[in-house]
């Protein structure tokens, strides 16, 4: 006859040890979940900071390609309004010789009323004009009169700017041996430096130059790749046509003769 009692205790000592396995596996998964957890967390927390740093790079090039419309679109109204001719004002004929006085005789000259034109979202200054509660914000429109505009808003223009001196020729193709030249270009240049500084609008890591030919050009330094400069030297045509055309990294020394830069001093 079967002995079921014997039966029926290791039964119940089987059981008993399969629970006792059970239990311990339970516990060893809800601590392998948790660590699983950490990982997860930390993995989330690095792609968050990659994702926020190329978000941020995404947007300081946006703001970039921006910028750069503003010139072409500065460059371009002169040319509809001269017919390809263009031609830059001596100081005498602007409210003020500063880029705010340019701005203004630009706006009066092309009707371009536009004042984003003249500001970039991204600087400081600007910042400042619409975060500031007693600030006067960027102008909505580019005014008339340069008299309209109070001092930060003046400050806060975005460039420097090349204009005629009295004897100078004002016209922007000047056929020079040593090619376009530089007319605008972003705040805070250190002139032969190469660099612009810290409160420049893009926090010195860079600014625009736009030439007399009309095109843009972003450089991070103005110093080229041997440190001799990105611009040539003025040079004319009846100049010695033998001698080499030197470089600079400095804007106002690429200027034909007898031009003068007017620029915001940070």
């Amino acid at each position: 006859m079967p002995n079921f009692p014997y039966l029926t205790e290791n039964c119940f000592a089987n059981f008993l040890n399969t629970n006792s396995h059970m239990k311990k596996s339970q516990h060893r998964k809800k601590g392998f979940t948790l660590i699983e957890l950490l990982v997860v967390i930390t993995i989330i927390g690095i792609l968050a900071g990659i994702a926020i740093s190329s978000f941020g790079g995404i947007f300081g090039a946006a703001g970039q390609l921006a910028a750069e419309d503003s010139l072409h679109s500065i460059y371009k109204g002169l040319v509809q309004k001269y017919k390809g001719q263009v031609k830059f004002p001596k100081g005498e004929t602007l409210d003020e010789e500063s880029p705010a006085g340019f701005a203004v005789w630009f706006r009066n000259k092309t009707r371009n009323t536009e004042s984003g034109l003249w500001y970039i979202d991204e600087d400081d200054k600007a910042l400042a004009l619409t975060e500031d509660e007693d600030a006067a914000g960027i102008p909505s429109t580019m005014p008339t009169d340069v008299g309209d505009l109070d001092d930060d808003q003046k400050n806060a223009m975005a460039w420097s700017i090349a204009i005629p001196g009295e004897d100078a020729n004002p016209k922007l193709e000047q056929n020079l041996r040593s090619g376009p030249f530089p007319i605008m270009w972003t705040r805070g240049h250190e002139g032969d430096q190469g660099t612009w500084d810290p409160d420049s609008p893009w926090s010195g890591d860079g600014g625009h130059v736009l030439f007399s030919n009309g095109k843009v050009e972003f450089y991070e330094d103005t110093k080229g790749a041997d440190e001799s400069g990105v611009f040539n030297i003025a040079s004319k045509d009846d100049d010695d046509d033998d001698a080499d055309i030197e470089q600079t990294a400095d804007p106002e020394q690429a200027l034909p003769e007898d031009w003068q830069v007017i620029l915001i001093d940070d």
